[in-house]
């Protein structure tokens, strides 16, 4: 009887034994998938390479000599992330793209395009720092830039700026931007696309108002 009892509990320790080296082989092997899986790609956008289509946007930028103040943003803007809102589930929240992000925050984006696109257009911007006497100064402060969901299946990409003109300390003019592109597809490589053309069209709007301005 009591060799009966002896045989069954060896037979239930060794089970308990196989039982645990089973789970150890199982965890082993989980932790090395998670180790050898592939991690989802984190993608990095910029606005891509000038495009001066317009004659006549060369022709009145070429007359433009400015220096550009840097351009200032909400704290919301200040990092690489992509924001997006949706205006059908609580339009006052914005919100990442976890795996999709901007080279750079959103205002040195538009300062290095705006500097890029206008030097290409044949106009001469310095930075204020530069300290270039009797410039007028141009003042750029960025209020939205970010892709709006209308829908599940339809946004666009806004930006919103306000534009100060400043010479000697007096302010000469002001304007306030609202630009805004429809997104080819409801997803963060559309929104990139069309915040690039947003951006764009937002500088030839700024080009054209200061081509209107006495700034030389």
């Amino acid at each position: 009887m009591s060799l009966a009892l002896f045989s069954l509990t060896g037979s239930g320790n060794n089970f308990c034994r196989a039982a645990k080296l089973s789970l150890t082989f199982i965890v082993i092997g989980m932790l090395q998938a998670c180790v050898s899986g592939s991690p989802t790609a984190s993608l990095s956008y910029d606005f891509g390479p000038i495009n001066i289509e317009h004659n006549e946007e060369i022709e009145a930028a070429s007359k433009i000599t400015i220096s550009l103040a840097d351009i200032s943003a909400p704290i919301t803007l200040d990092s690489n992330a992509m924001l997006y809102r949706l205006l059908y589930d609580n339009a006052q929240l914005l919100r990442p793209y976890a795996q999709h992000h901007w080279s750079m925050p959103p205002a040195q984006l538009f300062a290095q395009r705006f500097k890029s696109k206008i030097a290409a257009a044949g106009a001469t911007v310095v930075d204020v720092t530069d300290g270039v006497a009797d410039l007028a100064i141009l003042k750029i402060e960025l209020d939205e830039f970010s892709q709006v969901f209308t829908s599940t299946t339809q946004s666009e990409a806004r930006i919103i700026l306000r534009v100060s003109l400043i010479k000697k300390n007096k302010l000469i003019a002001q304007r306030y931007f609202a630009l805004a592109t429809a997104s080819a597809s409801a997803d963060a490589s559309g929104g990139a696309k069309a915040m690039q053309v947003t951006a764009d069209n937002s500088i030839s709007a700024i080009l054209a108002w200061l081509h209107t301005q006495q700034i030389n």
